[in-house]
């Protein structure tokens, strides 16, 4: 129940995401290399997107906004005694608008910081460097260099390529490729339409520079690849509804399973207490005071379930963050609710067999 409940949240945030950027924004990536008969596989991607594409990209495509390069790899960030393993990207000031991040401390990127050592810190990063948050003004070792804390991002979640955005550092892409990367290549590029662009004409453009300016022949396949960021984000929706809806059926038919369990076993419960029901009965015990009876020790029953649920969940998130260095922050009104479905559905399997066992007979339960 609890899964079913987060997993709608999480689909309404994706929704609510791309309505924020509008489904305004194309991405531009290495495309994979083909395999070759009888040849090992050097390498799993192209290597020939640069900055100058960019630029190209935006002096020949009608319909952008703006061009965002962005160069990205694995690191290592550290506080004192603290090590983060991060992904790195470097990357301009153009980069927070066109993603629709937030700052939840200091400042984001700017032009003016083209070669400086500054960084900004994703929001889990900053939580495991300092418990209480990295703040701006900090410095923090990257690289064999000492860069200061400029800003911290408020929490963004998985984006639509399965990484987690809050595991990201950034620095200016200039101070990337000369003090990190030593090369000109580029990860990505973020396109951002006007509101004008029409999205296919526009892809078709953009594949046209790039296999020009890549030298690319009539028979060979596209060295980088235009997806459009909508469609990408609408198929994660997708996948995350369908997975929805399958956790959900689960949950229903284990909560199902859970209420037909108690049942029975009160029922078994009563039937071989007929002779304690029928003394009760004839020493003057009224049928509410045995319904009560049986409800409460259903009720113990299907709490010390629910409890043990619940123990067994929080010991399982608590492997996990420490296993993968995850951030969860637990929504007590979910908790609350999932709590209160739990046992109103216990409360409804109790209720049957302490209304059968009300209605025994005095009589007849202690001639058996």
């Amino acid at each position: 129940m609890v899964t079913g409940i987060l997993s709608e949240i999480h689909l309404a945030d994706v929704q609510a995401r791309l309505r924020t950027i509008g489904g305004r924004l194309l991405v531009v990536s290495p495309n994979k290399l083909p395999p070759y008969p009888g040849r090992i596989r050097q390498l799993e991607h192209f290597i020939s997107l640069v900055e100058e594409d960019g630029d190209a990209l935006a002096a020949r495509v009608p319909g952008l906004e703006s061009v965002v390069p962005v160069a990205a790899r694995n690191a290592v960030v550290r506080l004192e005694s603290r090590a983060v393993r991060v992904r790195l990207v470097g990357t301009t000031a153009t980069y927070l608008r066109v993603r629709a991040f937030r700052t939840a401390a200091g400042r984001f990127l700017s032009d003016a910081d083209e070669n400086d050592r500054v960084i900004v810190l994703g929001h889990a990063v900053s939580r495991e460097l300092e418990s209480q948050g990295t703040r701006p003004g900090q410095t923090i070792d990257l690289g064999g260099g000492s860069y200061e804390v400029i800003g911290v991002l408020e929490p963004q979640g998985i984006n639509f390529a399965g990484e987690d955005e809050d595991h990201q550092v950034f620095i200016p892409l200039e101070t990337y490729r000369r003090r990190i990367a030593n090369r000109p290549w580029i990860t990505q590029l973020y396109l951002e339409l006007d509101e004008h662009a029409d999205v296919k004409p526009t892809v078709s453009a953009v594949r046209g520079v790039l296999r020009a300016r890549h030298g690319r022949g009539r028979d060979d396949v596209d060295d980088a690849i235009v997806q459009d960021f909508a469609d990408l984000t609408a198929r994660q929706s997708d996948l995350l509804a369908t997975a929805t809806w399958a956790t959900s059926v689960t949950s229903g038919l284990l909560l199902i399973i859970g209420m037909v369990g108690i049942t029975s076993l009160m029922l078994l419960i009563v039937r071989e207490r007929y002779s304690e029901i029928g003394l009760r009965r004839a020493l003057g015990a009224s049928p509410v005071d045995i319904a009560s009876q049986f409800f409460l020790e259903g009720m113990g029953l299907a709490a010390a379930g629910v409890l043990a649920g619940c123990a067994l969940g929080f010991a399982s998130t608590m492997a996990i963050v420490r296993g993968w260095n995850a951030q969860v922050e637990p929504n007590l009104p979910l908790v609350a609710l999932s709590l209160g479905v739990s046992l109103g559905s216990g409360a409804l399997a109790c209720a049957l067999p302490a209304i059968i066992a009300a209605r025994v007979e005095p009589a007849a339960a202690l001639g058996r």
